[in-house]
């Protein structure tokens, strides 16, 4: 797995630097529809901020879903639930995929911790 960051769906400051590092990632996130159906999206990249998904169709910048997702620790799996809102939708070339951008809205305090034992891990295997 690389250890690059993205640019992707991330809030920026005036002079154009992200408020997080994003980092590289590759498991699957599940994604609350508005009519409570359950589906399944690559997740690409991810931040103390927010995620950038791949999924079959696109969605409004706005609209705000539930988001679950997995994060994967030396021995353990921690289970990740935010709200999410979307920032942006771009369509991924010709493979009839869209890249969802999003902002988390809500973000328990336990799953905040969890964030952030994630993100300080990955940034240990950068160094």
């Amino acid at each position: 797995m690389e250890e690059e960051t993205s640019e992707d769906a991330e809030a920026v400051t005036s002079n154009e630097q992200r408020v997080y590092e994003r980092f590289r990632i590759n498991f699957k996130a599940l994604i609350r529809l508005s009519d409570g159906g359950v589906v399944r999206a690559q997740a690409v990249d991810i931040s103390m901020g927010g995620i950038y998904l791949e999924y079959g169709a696109p969605a409004d910048v706005g609209k705000i879903f539930e988001l679950a997702f997995d994060l994967p620790f030396a021995t353990e799996f921690k289970r990740v639930i935010v709200k999410a809102q979307i920032v942006r939708t771009v369509v991924i070339g010709s493979r009839e995929l869209y890249g969802l951008a999003f902002v988390f809205t809500e973000v328990g305090k336990d799953v905040e911790k969890i964030l952030e034992q994630y993100i300080q891990l990955r940034k240990l295997k950068t160094i």
